[in-house]
């Protein structure tokens, strides 16, 4: 019987399995389909980035950087992450003013400053020095040297790889279907298969979009969370004039998340979404593509001179009604803690999230800063328990 029993073959739950058998606690990851099947994997990179975040994840992010660069150097063949500089930039949408758009830029610099992330306020000359390939159009942008990218299957993979060579157990093809308890205490896990995995110490729910599935039998009334399900759509396109990008490309009025993967290949992400179907099937979104596509030519002018290679769309999200995780212990199972609703950006923060959940499983504290993720949130206070 392992101490730990985690449910969810992610980034989460990969890194915090083997941050967990560092720490020499035996544990048991359990993973529906496959490592990175769900939204840890995919094609292309994620953006690995503190510039224009939630600044209630400016912590995570924080403690989590220095770990990519740890683990870059330190596993065998890295973890698939490149420290390229961020650029989160701004321009004056109609119906603004110049003042409020620099006003704007100015305190984003300087409260990511002050919350720990480098940052740098740049104005136009000074962007396009970086980035000569922009329009004209921008006024400035923020920058942040420690923002990078991350091939994120690549480094689910290789945090599992890891997590089983320091002794945690990995069970693919184990689809948890229910949770066993008594007096309020998680015993095992029933598999789809009709085995039991029990439960020795500690259940941790990270399955993204499977967690509230799980949690939904034991859930009082008010712990019901306003969770939304999204499938991202990402673009990859060709660079036909050898165009280069330098950093990660956010925009602060725009839906646009550019990235240059290794081949020399443009992708093209940051927030709009295709419909699913209750089945979980997707399909693809011509107005996605067009709102997508709008974005990123406004912002680099060379890319209508591209022509698409793929649209992927087949990677589910789930997403709070204010945008962070969940991160929490339902009332009725006190040796839970579930943690979803990453919204599609979690790479940056979640070697911050898996050190902190391993210290809260390790001491039996919860760290302070795990609070403000709390789904008290959406009912009650977030004083602790």
């Amino acid at each position: 019987m392992s101490e730990i029993v985690i449910v969810g073959g992610g980034i989460y739950g990969a890194s915090l399995a083997y941050e967990l058998a560092q720490a020499g606690r035996t544990v048991t990851l359990l993973e529906a389909d496959d490592i990175a099947a769900g939204a840890s994997g995919g094609s292309g990179e994620r953006g690995v980035r503190a510039n224009g975040r939630d600044l209630r994840e400016l912590p995570m992010a924080t403690v989590g950087f220095p770990l990519w660069a740890q683990y870059q150097r330190q596993f065998e063949g890295g973890v698939g992450y490149r420290r390229t500089g961020g650029l989160h930039l701004f321009n004056i949408p109609h119906g603004a003013h110049e003042h409020e758009v620099c006003g704007s830029m100015e305190a984003m610099a300087m409260v990511q400053n002050a919350l720990g992330v480098p940052s740098q306020l740049l104005d136009r000359d000074e962007t396009l020095q970086r980035e000569p390939e922009l329009a004209g159009d921008l006024i400035g942008s923020v920058y942040c040297p420690d923002d990078g990218v991350c091939d994120h299957t690549f480094a689910t993979q290789a945090f599992a790889k890891e997590a089983r060579k320091a002794g945690v157990t990995l069970r693919i093809g184990a689809r948890a279907l229910e949770i066993l308890h008594t007096n309020g205490r998680v015993t095992g896990v029933r598999l789809a298969s009709g085995d039991v995995v029990p439960v020795g110490e500690k259940l941790i729910l990270l399955a993204n979009k499977g967690v509230l599935a799980l949690l939904k039998p034991v859930l009082q009334p008010q712990e019901i969370m306003p969770v939304t399900t999204q499938i991202p759509q990402m673009m990859f396109i060709t660079n036909p004039n050898g165009k280069k990008i330098n950093h990660l490309l956010g925009h602060a009025h725009r839906k646009l998340s550019v990235k240059q993967i290794p081949d020399g290949t443009l992708m093209l992400s940051g927030g709009h979404s295709v419909a699913h179907t209750p089945q979980g099937r997707w399909k693809g979104s011509l107005s996605s593509i067009a709102l997508g596509l709008t974005d990123a030519i406004a912002t680099l002018p060379f890319i209508d001179e591209s022509s698409f290679l793929k649209v992927d769309a087949s990677r589910v999200e789930t997403c709070a009604a204010d945008g962070i995780p969940i991160v929490d212990t339902p009332a009725a199972l006190h040796n839970t803690i579930y943690g979803f609703a990453w919204t599609g950006h979690g790479f940056a923060i979640a070697l911050g999230f898996a050190r902190y959940l391993a210290d809260w499983i390790i001491s039996g504290e919860k760290p302070h800063a795990l609070e403000v993720f709390s789904g008290r949130r959406f009912h009650g206070s977030l004083s602790s328990r």
